[in-house]
C-alpha cells in the first residue's frame, strides 16, 4: 500500500505531465562519473607528479578510481589509451613486471586496454600502469 508521501508525488508528476514540465530524473545525468577529458587530465597530472617524485601520486589515483570509477572499466581503460597514444616505451623497463609487459605491448602497437584484456589486469592495474609509462616517457604532461 502506497502512503501519502508516494501518492502526493505520484500526484505532482501527474500535474507535472500535464503541464508539460520535464521529471527532475531527466535532468540529471545517467552517468555521474568524470567525463572523458577529466579523466585524462588526471592521468596525465598523477604522471606529471610521479615523474616529479611524488609516489603518493598513486596512492591518490588508486582512491579516485576506487572511488568514482569502480564500474567505468571501459572509460578508464579508453582514457588510458588516450593519454598513451604518443608514448615511446622507455628502454629501461624491465620486461618480467606489471610495467614491461604494458610496455611490451605499446612498443608492439597496441593499447593499455587490449594489453588489460589480455592479461586480465584489473582496471586499477592498468591505469597505474599506465600512469608509469607516461611518467618514464618524458612526455610534456601539462599540455595534453
Amino acid at each position: 500500500m502506497a502512503g501519502n508521501r508516494d501518492r502526493r508525488a505520484a500526484k505532482q508528476r501527474r500535474r507535472d505531465a500535464k503541464r508539460g514540465h520535464a521529471p527532475e530524473a531527466a535532468a540529471r545525468p545517467t552517468d555521474p562519473g568524470l567525463p572523458p577529458e577529466s579523466l585524462q587530465a588526471l592521468l596525465r597530472r598523477a604522471a606529471a607528479d610521479l615523474a616529479e617524485g611524488d609516489d603518493a601520486a598513486l596512492t591518490e589515483l588508486r582512491h579516485v578510481l576506487a572511488e568514482h570509477l569502480a564500474r567505468r572499466r571501459e572509460r578508464v581503460l579508453a582514457a588510458c589509451d588516450a593519454v598513451t597514444a604518443g608514448v615511446v616505451v622507455p628502454g629501461d623497463v624491465v620486461p618480467g613486471d606489471v610495467d614491461g609487459a604494458l610496455a611490451a605491448a605499446l612498443a608492439a602497437g597496441g593499447t593499455v586496454s587490449s594489453w588489460a584484456e589480455h592479461e586480465g589486469a584489473r582496471t586499477e592495474e592498468a591505469a597505474v600502469a599506465a600512469v608509469r609509462m607516461l611518467a618514464a616517457s618524458g612526455l610534456d604532461l601539462d599540455n595534453g
